[in-house]
């Protein structure tokens, strides 16, 4: 599956490489322009649309969530994990997001990566006082993040209402910002996504 990266431009029609050394420049250059690139960038895959991966998953409450349940609605999920800080930095902003936008056909799934479980995950909410209502759910053999080519945390898949991939961003972002909510909304008036 090929990442679509819109913080920065890689040119169009080109497949971002998986190695090692590709992903380390482009974690750096992530770091580095990551708080100035908020538009949409282009795309490094070309204009092939990509179908999302479906899955099911435990979530925090202990239901079964499968990916399939939210068709029809522009969705982002967050891979993240307990350890990672800038993780812990994105939630409020995912939530001030999904409330802007739940009644609009947004929804945020988090997808926890601990190989703990729900305890640390219920630990680790409860620990740094975050009270988020959209669903957060449990892959702690990191078998959905292996089918999405994931290798680390935060990142997120953002899929249009068509259930295609539109863009794999890589590192935390302001999702609360006016830059990305005004994205969020054109997103959600867009019936095709393409």
């Amino acid at each position: 599956m090929c990442h679509r990266i819109g913080l920065f431009g890689l040119g169009n029609g080109r497949h971002v490489q998986k190695t090692p050394r590709a992903m380390a420049i482009i974690g750096l250059t992530l770091l580095t322009f990551l708080y100035l690139a908020h538009g949409a960038g282009e795309t490094a895959c070309g204009t092939e649309p990509v179908q999302a991966p479906t899955f099911t998953l435990p979530s925090l409450q202990g239901q079964s969530v499968s990916l399939n349940d939210y068709k029809g609605q522009v969705v982002l999920l967050n891979f993240w994990a307990t350890w990672c800080r800038d993780c812990v930095r994105e939630m409020p902003e995912f939530e001030k997001l999904y409330q802007a936008y739940k009644e609009k056909g947004l929804s945020v799934l988090a997808i926890a990566l601990d190989k703990e479980g729900r305890p640390a995950v219920e630990a680790f909410l409860e620990d740094e006082h975050l009270e988020l209502t959209y669903p957060i759910l449990l892959d702690p053999e990191e078998q959905v993040a292996r089918s999405y080519r994931l290798s680390w945390v935060p990142v997120t898949v953002v899929m249009g209402r068509d259930s295609q991939v539109i863009e794999t961003i890589l590192g935390a972002r302001p999702w609360g910002s006016v830059e990305v909510m005004n994205s969020i909304e054109l997103l959600l008036n867009t019936r095709g996504d393409r």
